[in-house]
């Protein structure tokens, strides 16, 4: 299936323009570390119950949903430090990727498992073994960046 990929610069504007960015008046230091836990927790648990799930199990469904909170959560922990909250994925993308593009995020793949998550969420899609396999490397480049740009930020407070 075909996926169509929104310009980013566009869509960061539209964001900006809609008001979808809203700015906190200080760094919340306890919510960065509950949401980095939380999605932590949660990817330890996800990773132990994928271990016993069969290939051809739509079981895997869940383990993408799963995996793609867990970044989320993550991504609404480093916004915090900008202090910025955003109740819109792909908001939180695009402003990710434009205001830190050190950390090397890949905005295709970003829209990719938003756009995924949500026809699962929307649509009642499953997702395969194989199209879970085929997300999973990329997931996993995309939490451990975000975990250290969030360790070393911890760090530096």
């Amino acid at each position: 299936m075909k996926i169509d990929i929104d310009n980013l610069d566009s869509t960061y504007r539209l964001c900006e323009i809609s008001g979808k960015f809203r700015i906190t008046n200080e760094i919340d230091m306890e919510l960065v570390k509950s949401k980095k836990l939380v999605s932590e927790l949660g990817l330890a648990f996800i990773m132990e119950k994928a271990k016993g799930i069969s290939r051809d199990s739509p079981d895997w469904t869940f383990v993408f949903r799963d995996y793609y909170e867990a970044l989320r959560g993550l991504m609404e922990a480093l916004l915090l430090f900008d202090r910025i909250v955003s109740d819109n994925h792909q908001c939180m993308n695009s402003y990710i990727c434009i205001n830190h593009p050190e950390m090397g995020l890949d905005w295709e793949f970003l829209e990719i498992a938003r756009l995924r998550r949500n026809r699962i969420n929307y649509r009642g899609q499953l997702v395969s073994y194989d199209e879970w396999h085929g997300l999973k490397l990329k997931f996993e480049l995309h939490i451990a960046a975000i975990v250290r740009a969030i360790d070393a930020k911890i760090k530096d407070k």
